[in-house]
């Protein structure tokens, strides 16, 4: 019989069922804990259906898991709710549709359910504390969600994810999604899908494959985990007893820090396609009053920033396609050259033109642009830790009359350039650097 040290609570949000878990240490501090939502009502922890609780609680004793809350949260229609677009029945014999509701469910938990766990219990609720995991179809809904709300859930579960779902391992492959924040825990019996006549049958090489479309995407092996059982079947008592082992990968206390400054600077990469996802120019404010803390000689603070985005990319664009069309030598190619450069910038999801204040003293001048380019490095480290790319952009007519007329350029200031701002859809392998080595002189005598 399992003796339970910490606290299980049943609750309810906007109709749903839930099953809260506070672990030993809640009542005997005021400490924030990490949450793990946990769909299925939480039957990977729940005592009625599993002994995980034993285990997890044994690894908190031992320093393997930081103590968390778990939150498990009762579907309405498993097959609805964790699926994340309509598709057909693949069994003749129960005939039941998917309902592809998951958009609306990821959408309660990460809102309403959230809110409501945020507001009654001590959470830590911030993303890098914040995880989502289930098995079979609340493992494919919880990969769903790694795509869709990459800044809200950092840990990810999948234990025996359904990724035979129709279009799901094409979805992956198509996004292409890439969070350097994320850490994914993937995993699938050896036998799963070996009796099954259907696309189920597949079950293992689609886990494989669904893996190697994260791994090309640029998930290294410290964000990104496989674990084959060997000889489990799709069953509950399996994702059972890997439950408490996929908690200490997602959530082992000396890879839980953020992002080590070194690893953040050898993987950021410039980044030129750009997924469609709106990013939010709250966060980039965010980040850039963090940014502005440059080395400054004699606090001149000389930039500025304008943040175009959505319809506000029209000024530049139009600006552009203007200056295209009259600097196009053949008046046949005139249309068709200012609408190729219109809508290249309408495709960028957010533009940021980097102002500075031009001093006329050459020192002060070429102290403020150094100090301007860290703010852009800055800006670009911590975007990039956020799972946002960019590229620098420095082109000729940002020095145009247009542009400056169009931006609201005033006299005695010069562009550094444009920063093209968005989600990675593809990232870059790395370019090989030069040694430091090489270039370091060292001079230790007179």
């Amino acid at each position: 019989m399992q003796i339970v040290k910490g606290q299980l609570f049943a609750d309810v949000c906007h109709h749903r069922a839930l099953l809260v878990y506070l672990p030993p240490a809640y009542d005997k501090s005021t400490s924030r804990f990490p949450v793990m939502y946990v769909h299925d009502g939480g039957d990977l922890f729940d005592p009625a259906f599993s002994t995980a609780l034993d285990v997890i609680e044994d690894k908190f004793a031992k320093g393997k898991i930081p103590e968390l809350i778990l939150v498990g949260i009762q579907p309405g229609n498993r097959r609805d709710d964790y699926t994340p677009w309509f598709s057909k029945a693949i069994s003749p014999e129960r005939n039941i549709d998917f309902g592809g509701q998951g958009d609306a469910y990821l959408s309660y938990v990460a809102n309403e359910c959230k809110a409501y766990i945020d507001s009654r219990y001590r959470t830590d609720p911030r993303p890098e504390k914040t995880g989502i995991i289930g098995f079979s179809l609340g493992g494919l809904i919880s990969m769903y969600a790694a795509h869709q709300y990459p800044d809200v859930f950092t840990k990810i579960g999948s234990i025996s994810g359904s990724y035979w779902y129709e279009g799901m391992v094409s979805f992956m492959r198509e996004k292409k999604m890439y969070h350097p924040g994320l850490r994914i825990y993937m995993d699938v019996g050896s036998k799963e899908g070996a009796k099954k006549q259907n696309i189920q049958k597949q079950m293992v090489p689609l886990t494989k494959e669904a893996h190697q479309i994260l791994a090309d995407s640029g998930f290294t092996a410290d964000q990104l985990a496989l674990f084959i059982d060997e000889g489990a079947d799709h069953l509950s008592k399996y994702a059972n007893a890997r439950f408490p082992g996929a908690l200490q990968w997602l959530w082992n206390k000396k890879e839980e820090t953020e992002m080590e400054l070194a690893k953040l600077i050898r993987e950021r990469r410039s980044i030129h396609r750009f997924t469609d996802r709106e990013v939010d120019p709250a966060l980039v404010t965010e980040l850039m009053d963090t940014a502005v803390w440059a080395p400054n000689y004699h606090m001149t603070q000389p930039w500025r920033f304008i943040v175009t985005y959505g319809e506000g990319k029209r000024r530049i664009a139009e600006a552009v396609r203007i200056m295209k069309e009259k600097r196009e030598i053949d008046p046949a190619k005139k249309k068709e050259v200012g609408e190729k450069f219109y809508n290249k910038i309408m495709a960028i999801p957010m533009l940021m033109t980097v102002i500075m204040e031009e001093s006329p003293n050459l020192i002060t001048r070429q102290d403020d642009f150094a100090s301007t380019s860290i703010v852009i490095h800055n800006f670009s480290l911590l975007a990039w830790e956020k799972g946002i790319g960019l590229t620098w952009e420095t082109y000729p007519w940002i020095h145009e009359p247009e542009f400056r007329e169009a931006m609201g350029i005033r006299p005695g200031e010069k562009v550094l350039g444009n920063l093209h701002i968005g989600y990675p859809a593809a990232i870059p392998g790395a370019q090989p650097r030069i040694p430091a080595a090489e270039r370091i002189t060292l001079v230790d005598k007179a």
